[in-house]
């Protein structure tokens, strides 16, 4: 494959941001059911489409970023959907976190089409799509992920392959339901410290050089628990749709989850009205039950 036109669905926090890296080393062209979406990366320099199916005509490598099963499956697999103007030589990649299941739907339909997929959600949140910083977790058939090589390294500082079809869509569901434990994780050791009149700051730089150290603590604590400032980055919604495809994955693989399940705890966040602030603000929740809000 040449320098190929590539196409981007879906232009919220991190497809926007891929579709304008991508602008600096290819023909871009993009689709949002938003309007106001689209506007910014037109005058960018990126073509607007009027549906999915014309980002599938008009592309050879298309990128889907979507926030959901729902929103996946509509944005491909509807009659005006990107799966209907895919051809045989075309690559559909997702890099949407959605499961496997749906995954697996929009794979069969473009393998009905001769075009290729695969499954490769992001990790790394709009910060890093800006930069073109993501981790991409790569599912399907590698040498269809080495044609895509420039499109792919594009947009991320790492490459993961992690195994066949659906690998990757599997690998970014574990991670962010680990993610997500782990956020409920430190907002009950900072309520634990609190009770014993530890301020944050003690707690953040102790435990960052201790053993109960980890990313959660890192990205939250100095970003948004410090300032008491949760301006979303990755929602605390979102958050709890992550943890609930891992909870139903789990469910049907007979994993059991001895820890419970995360995704009450942050649709409980969001019942108290915090569920377009960052995921982080799970914390919000015990500072309920504590009284310490």
């Amino acid at each position: 494959m040449g320098s190929p036109t590539v196409g981007v669905v879906g232009l919220g926090n991190i497809g926007g941001r891929v579709a304008d890296v991508l602008l600096a080393e290819f023909d871009v062209v993009v689709f949002d059911i938003d309007d106001d979406a689209v506007a910014p990366l037109v005058d960018a320099g990126a073509a607007g489409c009027d549906s999915g199916a014309e980002v599938g005509r008009r592309a050879d490598v298309v990128l889907c970023s979507l926030p959901s099963d729902d929103a996946l499956v509509a944005a491909t697999l509807d009659d005006d959907g990107v799966v209907a103007g895919l051809e045989a030589g075309d690559v559909l990649v997702d890099t949407s976190t959605v499961s496997p299941g749906a995954s697996a739907r929009v794979r069969e339909a473009t393998a009905a089409t001769g075009a290729d997929f695969l499954d490769a959600p992001v990790s790394g949140g709009a910060r890093n799509a800006e930069t073109g910083d993501l981790v991409v977790l790569v599912g399907g058939d590698e040498s269809v992920l080495d044609r895509v090589r420039p499109v792919v390294n594009a947009i991320s500082r790492t490459v993961h392959y992690v195994g066949p079809a659906g690998a990757g869509a599997t690998m970014k569901v574990v991670n962010n339901y680990l993610f997500a434990l782990n956020q409920v994780a430190l907002a009950e050791g900072l309520t634990m410290a609190r009770a014993a009149g530890i301020d944050d700051e003690t707690f953040a730089e102790t435990v960052a050089e201790s053993s109960g150290g980890s990313y959660a603590l890192n990205r939250n604590m100095e970003r948004f628990v410090l300032p008491d400032a949760y301006d979303s980055e990755f929602t605390l919604d979102l958050m709890a749709k992550d943890a609930r495809l891992g909870e139903t994955f789990a469910a049907k693989n007979d994993v059991p989850l001895l820890l419970g399940g995360a995704s009450g705890l942050y649709e409980a966040a969001s019942a108290l009205g915090y569920g377009d602030l960052d995921s982080s603000a799970v914390l919000k929740l015990y500072e309920a039950l504590t009284d310490e809000e």
